[in-house]
């Protein structure tokens, strides 16, 4: 009887306790840096679903080194100076079943260049045509040569037609060709999850399901990160590097296409119209001390815009001198004998605020009394005034060419020169660079700009930025992109076996 009694309990116990097989395979939670305020990839949140979700796709992708790569086309031609023919890839359907093709790609990118000046002035498209199920050409305002590209831009991912819209048109639910789909997102949690899509083109996820939640605050990330509340932080103060490291956590630094950077509420109009008040500011900041006290290791001091690493910087642009005499002689000569203005900053990234408040401290040394004022990104550009400055982390490279950034901040016209900067010279080199044939013209030009720009300071590089990652020992297969925006997830991420 005992014996039967005990195997009784054995089986039941078996019974209870289900395979491996069986188990529910663990999700993958991640802390997004920035608030999710929507998943259309039209929006300028647009990294969100092609970079982290991995929902939406582009028609080209960048390599980390800053090469193209195939995307959902297969193939790329220039048929005239203003005409590009894709070929896009076959056997791929949205996550709907509904057919990838032509006809939906277009309607994509014109959906893309009507909600967002932005797209249209990265990716300078005119029009969109159909020549068949499995070709697209697309005629560009002008010559541009960095099309195949700008093709790659978040802001231009493919979603099908079928994709859930609320009343302004804007996409509540991107339904795309990515290895991941979206089967819930709850504005008010911030809270987006993801279930893999198991009809993919490609290589499937290895892992079955993702989890975002929106944790804004760099400490607040590594604490969740520490309390098993998720198990991937980008970000997380450099404070807590050791503490992670020791732990058991992984914690990697890398270096991405960004710089932390001044630029000024406006130019004209204001001191900062005198090249030698900014110039001044530039001699005031100490960049080495910032990189190596500040930031720990965790970037580096900015000279030209580009970090030398990147294909496209151009060479021999030193870190300007940190020469506090020098910029108190450069604001005399230009006749400013007091200069207030109030220096904004945002805290998502966990640099920005102790950089700014060390800036502070060195530009009152030269004699500039700045207000340190933090608040949110898009309250900044509600709030600053002329006179004022901001320090933020600008994007050099979200796809990967000299002319995503150089035209953005330094043409006339461009989409973030915000601060009134104009020359001539620069909007003509730029017309040559886009226009020429030669890619050995269109470097020339280039490298011309960054060192007219190295000498008249419109905006302030202090910095090249480093990034941090901190995740779970348990996670493996994790490779940084550098031309990320924050950071890229791909499908081999993995966990461990247990």
């Amino acid at each position: 009887m005992r014996l039967k009694v005990a195997l009784a309990c054995l089986f039941g116990l078996a019974v209870a306790v289900p395979t491996f097989a069986q188990m529910p395979e663990r999700p993958l939670r991640v802390a997004e840096m920035w608030e999710l305020a929507t998943l259309d990839p039209v929006s300028d949140d647009g990294t969100f679903i092609k970079e982290k979700a991995m929902v939406a796709e582009t028609l080209t992708n960048a390599n980390p080194d800053f090469t193209l790569a195939p995307g959902l086309a297969v193939s790329w031609t220039q048929t005239s100076q203003r005409e590009w023919r894709f070929v896009l890839r076959e056997g791929v359907r949205f996550h709907d079943g509904t057919p990838f093709d032509a006809a939906a790609t277009a309607q994509s990118i014109e959906r893309a260049l009507a909600g967002n000046p932005g797209a249209k002035g990265f990716s300078q498209i005119e029009a969109v045509r159909v020549a068949d199920a499995r070709t697209l050409t697309i005629v560009t305002r002008v010559p541009y040569s960095p099309l195949p590209a700008a093709m790659s831009l978040a802001r231009l991912a493919i979603v099908s037609p079928t994709s859930t819209k609320i009343a302004s048109g804007a996409v509540d639910v991107p339904v795309g060709t990515g290895p991941y789909r979206v089967t819930a997102w709850d504005a008010a949690r911030q809270t987006v999850t993801l279930a893999r899509n198991d009809s993919y083109w490609g290589e499937k996820p290895a892992i079955a399901r993702i989890e975002f939640r929106a944790i804004p605050d760099p400490a607040t990330r590594s604490l969740e990160l520490q309390t098993g509340g998720i198990d991937f932080a980008p970000d997380v103060p450099t404070g807590d590097f050791d503490l992670l490291t020791r732990r058991g956590y992984k914690v990697l630094r890398e270096t991405t296409a960004r710089l932390y950077a001044l630029n000024f509420g406006r130019i004209d109009g204001t001191p900062y119209a005198d090249p030698r008040v900014r110039q001044a500011i530039s001699h005031a900041i100490d960049r080495e001390a910032l990189a190596k006290h500040v930031l720990a290791g965790v970037g580096s001091p900015a000279g030209g815009v580009f970090a030398p690493n990147m294909d496209f910087a151009a060479k021999g642009l030193d870190v300007p001198a940190y020469d506090p005499e020098r910029a108190r002689q450069l604001l005399r000569e230009a006749g400013v004998t007091s200069l207030t203005p109030t220096l904004f900053t945002y805290a998502n990234r966990p640099g920005l605020v102790p950089l700014a408040t060390a800036i502070q401290a060195q530009l009152a040394a030269v004699g500039i009394n700045a207000q340190l004022r933090v608040t949110t990104f898009a309250a900044i550009t509600r709030e600053i005034k002329p006179g004022d400055m901001r320090l933020a982390a600008l994007a050099t490279a979200l796809f990967p060419h000299a002319d995503y950034f150089l035209r953005q901040v330094y043409r006339s016209d461009g989409g973030w020169n915000t601060w009134g900067f104009a020359d001539q010279a620069i909007d003509a080199a730029l017309d040559r660079a886009t226009a020429a044939s030669d890619p050995a013209q269109a470097r020339a030009a280039y490298d011309e700009i960054q060192r007219r720009m190295y000498d008249a300071v419109p905006i302030v590089p202090v910095a090249y930025y480093g990034v941090s990652i901190a995740m779970s020992s348990a996670l493996h297969d994790f490779t940084f992109n550098p031309i990320a925006h924050d950071y890229m997830l791909d499908s081999r991420l993995r966990f461990a076996p247990q």
